[in-house]
């Protein structure tokens, strides 16, 4: 029986028959009789009282979310509300500055992507001799490359299985005897697997390294991408409200026949070129598919690193 029970019953006992029960004592003991029921009744409210009393109390501290933390301490004993509200406080201001910060979702659309039909994409830029006499050459680290570009190109996104390359971020630049910069290509390189001397490895499937690597440079010295379509019919897509043009190309691999001299077969070459506060961008990309393409260009260009292309 609950004590909401045993307290429901005593208010139903009809009080003759506690009468006739008492008189059939002797006078003597009916004052001590009556005078013990009275006393039996008010412990049993009291025991009633205190019994809901630790039930709500086992109920609040059980479920942490019942009350707030804040009123919790009214319970606590041996603490001061208002020094542990104000060292709750403290611990909330450190803990929050831990949390990382709220990521946004960018969503693109692929019926807005164009992609151009590329020729030939040269391996390497077009490069001026430099004087050694009159030109140095200075290794530039991370942070002195950031300081120069004045962002951070490295993309915000990046595709599961790829690893940065070692060496990202810094870069040997060429400086004339005045400081001006001849020399500022940036490589950003990210792919499956590397040898001992740094190159990208090749796939076991495919000849061919998958991944791709980001080249920046305020002077322009890029690689050079021909498309079959004349200039003035290439497309652009924007993409975070900048200007990007996308080319295919499909790349031949190894081993190739030696006799017909035909590849073994063939893989997606994506190649993606845009300008960013004058710093002119190429994105060369291996064994990747088109969506993954456009989510590295945009993270490189909006800085997000939860994009959805749909």
């Amino acid at each position: 029986m609950t004590g909401k029970e045993l307290l429901e019953g005593f208010s139903h006992v009809d009080g003759t028959l506690v009468d006739e029960a008492e008189w059939e004592k002797t006078p003597s003991k009916l004052v001590v009789t009556a005078s013990w029921m009275k006393w039996a009744a008010a412990a049993a409210c009291l025991g009633l009282v205190l019994l809901a009393a630790f039930g709500v109390l086992s109920t609040l501290f059980k479920n942490g979310d019942a009350m707030p933390p804040s009123d919790r301490t009214d319970f606590i004993a041996g603490v001061d509300k208002d020094e542990e509200e104000s060292s709750s406080a403290g611990a909330t201001g450190s803990s929050h500055t831990d949390m990382p910060d709220e990521i946004s979702v960018l969503t693109l659309s692929m019926d807005s992507i164009y992609v151009n039909e590329l020729s030939q994409v040269s391996s390497e830029a077009s490069r001026v001799y430099m004087d050694p006499e009159l030109y140095d050459t200075v290794s530039w680290s991370r942070e002195e490359v950031l300081a120069y570009y004045g962002r951070d190109l490295n993309p915000a996104y990046i595709p599961a299985g790829l690893a940065a390359a070692p060496g990202n971020g810094t870069l040997a630049a060429t400086v004339a005897e005045d400081g001006t910069v001849a020399e500022d290509t940036l490589y950003l390189s990210f792919y499956h697997d590397y040898y001992e001397d740094g190159s990208p490895r090749l796939t076991e499937d495919v000849a061919a390294a998958r991944g791709f690597t980001l080249t920046a440079s305020k002077i322009g010295l890029l690689s050079d991408c021909l498309y079959l379509l004349p200039e003035s019919e290439v497309k652009s897509s924007d993409i975070g409200g900048v200007p990007v043009t996308i080319g295919y190309r499909s790349m031949p691999c190894g081993p190739y026949d030696p006799e017909t001299h035909e590849p073994s077969g063939y893989y997606d070459m994506y190649v993606a070129e845009f300008s960013l506060d004058g710093i002119q961008c190429q994105l060369v990309t291996e064994q990747m598919g088109l969506e993954e393409v456009v989510k590295v260009a945009a993270s490189v260009i909006t800085g997000e690193r939860e994009i959805v292309v749909e």
